[in-house]
């Protein structure tokens, strides 16, 4: 009997009991890499959409800024404002135009001493004082702009009331009309105030549930899921906050249970965790993907064409003799956007992308950058021409009639074009000169293309 006790003894220490303490090592240790697993998904998820938020702002005040700068570079506004202040034609033009070309709650017009010469709120054309109602930030912004360049168009998130504000500012300039200066002294504001609706539009579009403005003491927010708006709002303890993303949560808690009872189970969760970060690495590259791309075309925007810009110039330096950017600005667009409506200038614009990736080889990329300018960058071609070659068939394809809403339409392009690396070395700089290029065909003519470094200003005919 005492053999038999100390048999079962050595049995229980050396096999029972080791199995034991490794097993439950194996659960202690899965369910602490469980864990630390979920844990590390929902603060890449968070992290992401930190980012995707940062985005979506900077993308919302580029657009808006964008807008302020087209109906700021305007031959016919600057008579208007400076020469003879017509009210009825500011009204019309800016004020109303603003609201319905771009929803916007409120737009000004500066002098050179900063007073408000015209005011546009709650529908009503006037003269209110733009600091009346902007706030934390307002001023810098106008700083900014009057010690910029005189030309580009500033904007940031300013305080509105007890409501957030993006508020683009640029320079009241001639667009035709070298002979006036081009430096007014008159600034156009664009306001675009982020209600509790506009928001959550915004965070719709983003993947950002229930985006919103949230007090720093909030103790519902997760300090993580937030963001300040600028560095200019310094004056308010107000953050933009959403519902963040938690796929370790729900990680926790369809696999725990299965954890505790068996350790075959083990070996099923552990695919099941395989499963479950795959799944939170697409929804991740999903919302990435949407806040990189034009939600009208489908095409990269700005951010997604930048990167890959760069990305390109610097893949080529060592196997390319170097990469080509066309800047295409659409002629004729905004008569159709005015005279036909909103959804027929969106489907024209739909047409132009589809005619554009029709025309683009398999390394190509084309992007719209907002409104009704595109971009389409060639890697590898620098022949100037076949550069040549290829805006022409650009041109020749563009212009070609569109039909929408059952309505033919005509619209031209005019292109500019930049080379690396004679033009520049990194992708904003490429873009720049670019858009210089697309000036100077604007300029001449329209339905041209020309070179930044052209010296002759060659024109390539449409």
């Amino acid at each position: 009997m005492p053999r038999q006790i100390d048999a079962t003894r050595q049995f229980f220490f050396r096999v029972i009991l080791p199995l034991v303490l490794l097993t439950a090592l194996l659960l202690v240790g899965s369910a602490g890499g469980l864990i630390w697993l979920a844990n590390f998904q929902t603060k890449t998820a968070i992290s992401e959409q930190a980012r995707l938020a940062r985005a979506a702002i900077d993308v919302h005040g580029k657009a808006l800024a964008k807008g302020a700068s087209d109906y700021g570079h305007w031959d016919e506004a600057v008579v208007a404002i400076v020469d003879n202040f017509d009210f009825p034609w500011i009204d019309g033009n800016i004020g109303h135009a603003g609201e319905d070309s771009y929803g916007l709650a409120m737009s000004f017009v500066l002098d050179p001493e900063n007073r408000t010469v015209y005011s546009y709120v709650d529908k009503k054309g006037g003269a209110v004082d733009a600091r009346s109602l902007l706030s934390n930030g307002f001023n810098e912004i106008v700083a900014r702009t009057r010690g910029g360049d005189r030309v580009s168009a500033t904007f940031g998130l300013v305080s509105a009331g007890n409501e957030l504000a993006m508020v683009a500012v640029a320079p009241l300039r001639p667009f035709v009309d070298k002979t006036r200066p081009q430096d007014t002294g008159y600034l156009v504001v664009f306001v675009d105030v982020l209600t509790a609706a506009r928001l959550a539009d915004l965070g719709n579009t983003y993947l950002l549930p229930n985006l919103r403005l949230a007090d720093i003491d909030d103790e519902s927010v997760d300090p993580r899921a937030r963001i300040r708006f600028s560095d200019e709002i310094k004056a308010t303890a107000r953050y933009l906050a959403w519902d963040p993303a938690r796929p370790g949560d729900a990680l926790l808690r369809t696999a725990g249970p299965i954890l505790v009872i068996t350790l075959c189970a083990f070996v099923a969760l552990s695919v099941f965790v395989l499963r479950y970060s795959g799944e939170a690495a697409r929804l991740i590259r999903s919302s990435e993907a949407r806040a990189m791309r034009d939600a009208l075309t489908g095409l990269p925007n700005r951010v997604l064409l930048l990167d890959r810009l760069d990305r390109l110039i610097g893949h080529l330096k060592s196997r390319q003799p170097g990469v080509a950017l066309m800047y295409l600005d659409l002629d004729g667009f905004k008569a159709v956007n005015d005279g036909h409506g909103h959804a027929a200038g969106d489907e024209l614009l739909c047409q132009v992308a589809e005619r554009l990736r029709s025309l683009l080889r398999e390394q190509d990329t084309a992007a719209r950058l907002g409104g009704d300018e595109f971009v389409v960058v060639m890697p590898g071609l620098t022949n100037r021409d076949e550069l040549r070659t290829r805006a022409s068939r650009i041109i020749e394809t563009l212009r070609s009639p569109y039909r929408v809403t059952d309505t033919v339409v005509e619209i031209g392009v005019s292109i500019g074009i930049a080379v690396s690396p004679t033009d520049g070395r990194e992708g904003a700089d490429l873009l720049q000169k670019a858009d210089q290029a697309l000036y100077l065909a604007k300029s001449s003519g329209k339905g041209t293309a020309r070179f930044h470094s052209d010296k002759a200003l060659q024109v390539v005919g449409g």
